[in-house]
């Protein structure tokens, strides 16, 4: 289908009149994607924004259906494994989650809802992954308002995390089961999201981007390392629950020559990098006009692209997901976690554009996650949230850096005790020869008990030999201070 991909900012608009080419291709081969016309609109009021968009279809022929994806919007991005139940009750719980997570009422949040395949585990109840989008209705009918007054009929809604699995399912991995990380880069914010199988695993929008400095120039340097250090924040949570590691980072975005990039992502990550800024994927025997705009700033336009051609599995159109009743009976989903589990991403994400712990303690009861701190009911107030949460994330941070290639994290556990948090790790370490197994461990071990990480152990560190002796299991306790 033929549809306007509109990726809305609050400095620009990005718009696309695009469609799937029907050029022909080969087995296995993606379509490549055709795109008719591109613009870009700086807008100083919604007014203005609605005249020109307006213009648009009247006299440049864009299609009035439309996906939109909206930065800046009050948003939670979830995945999460719910025990396995009716596919309308575990719907169900995810709205519920998501107005928690939100801090809203029910009513007040649009949930666009993705429910993936059963993971089953050797003596435990069946789950089912849930990725879920929540939005408050506010902010959308705000920033929609110019789009539909200009009018546009709005098929689908996303977010800058939900435009990225559009780009995703447009990209998918040649060997399945590959994880890729997607990041898009624009000058005041930016997004990361890590996908395996099609599915959304992990999702972040970030309040920072490529900002220019006063003399135009961007200091690269400086973005790679803030960039990579999020990344490793990110794989290290996701590692907790998904054992494959992710393999490849896309970027894309309104950043100018993003290729510049790469080589220092290479360096810091260690992984394959590749950018968006090259005609890939498009059909280029009827690039729009003017060609050479088109092919110099690509990248920014492939956000817009991709929810023309691939909407999103999760749509936030108010429609269809707002104000939709609260079934009761999904709200057993959250009983049948742990009364007093909370993921440890929760702490270190409590920064975000909302208070996500807040929330949790407003909620009917806690989800399991892969990775959990019991904590009791008191802890989870408001002086959890200000006070603990820094230290948590500074926990994580600390993890990261000492964790060093070839070692694997299955398990971290905190659990508060009197005036100190004390935390479990398990984790592997894998090596192409015993030697380099059992360096890998002590450096690791090592790297934990400098001063500046966790300190002395609050009993010995483990290790046990596998019969193969190139892996070795390392388990390990550390008292830190609140």
């Amino acid at each position: 289908m033929r549809r306007t991909g509109i990726d809305l900012s609050p400095s620009r608009c990005i718009i696309v009149d695009a469609e799937t080419s029907r050029r022909f291709r080969k087995d296995g081969e993606s379509k490549p994607l055709r795109l008719h016309r591109f613009a870009r609109l700086t807008h100083p009021d919604p007014a203005a924004l609605t005249a020109e968009l307006r213009r648009l279809i009247e006299r440049d022929g864009y299609p009035r259906r439309a996906w939109v994806n909206l930065w800046d919007v009050t948003s939670s991005h979830q995945y999460l494994l719910l025990p396995t139940q009716p596919r309308a009750e575990l719907k169900a719980a995810a709205r519920q989650y998501g107005a928690a997570a939100l801090g809203l009422d029910p009513a007040d949040v649009a949930v666009g809802v993705s429910i993936g395949e059963p993971r089953g585990e050797p003596g435990h109840q069946p789950k089912t992954e849930v990725s879920f989008f929540s939005a408050a209705v506010r902010d959308l009918r705000s920033r929609l308002q110019p789009v539909v007054d200009a009018g546009f009929h709005v098929d689908g809604v996303t977010t800058p995390c939900g435009a990225l699995w559009s780009q995703a399912r447009l990209r998918r991995p040649l060997t399945p089961g590959d994880v890729h990380a997607f990041v898009v880069l624009n000058i005041h914010m930016s997004a990361l999201a890590i996908f395996a199988n099609g599915f959304l695993l992990y999702a972040r929008d970030l309040s920072w981007g490529y900002e220019e400095e006063a003399s135009g120039a961007i200091d690269r340097h400086a973005l790679a390392a803030r960039l990579s250090a999020e990344l490793r924040r990110s794989f290290l949570y996701l590692k907790q629950y998904w054992e494959q590691d992710v393999s490849q980072l896309v970027l894309c975005g309104d950043m100018p020559e993003i290729r510049s990039l790469t080589a220092p992502l290479i360096e810091r990550l260690n992984i394959e990098v590749e950018t968006l800024d090259t005609l890939e994927g498009i059909d280029t025997s009827a690039l729009p006009d003017p060609v050479d705009r088109f092919t110099e700033h690509v990248a920014a336009y492939r956000l817009a692209a991709a929810i023309a051609v691939e909407p999103t599995p999760v749509n936030l159109r108010l429609t269809e997901t707002a104000n939709e009743p609260v079934h009761r009976a999904g709200l057993g989903v959250f009983v049948a976690g742990s009364a007093a589990a909370v993921a440890l991403a929760a702490y270190l994400y409590a920064q975000a554009a909302i208070d996500r712990q807040n929330a949790e303690s407003r909620a009917s009861a806690p989800v399991v996650s892969a990775t959990t701190i019991p904590v009791t009911r008191q802890d989870r107030g408001s002086d959890t949230a200000d006070t603990h949460g820094p230290r948590m994330a500074r926990m994580l941070e600390t993890l990261s850096q000492a964790t060093p290639r070839g070692v694997t994290l299955r398990g971290v556990k905190a659990v508060p005790d009197g005036g100190i948090w004390r935390v479990s790790i398990d984790a592997v370490a894998k090596g192409p020869d015993p030697e380099r197994a059992r360096a890998a461990a002590e450096t690791f071990l090592e790297g934990l008990a400098s001063p500046s990480a966790f300190g002395a152990t609050t009993r010995p560190a483990t290790r046990r030999v596998l019969s193969e002796g190139s892996t070795v299991e390392l388990a390990a306790e550390y008292g830190v201070r609140k």
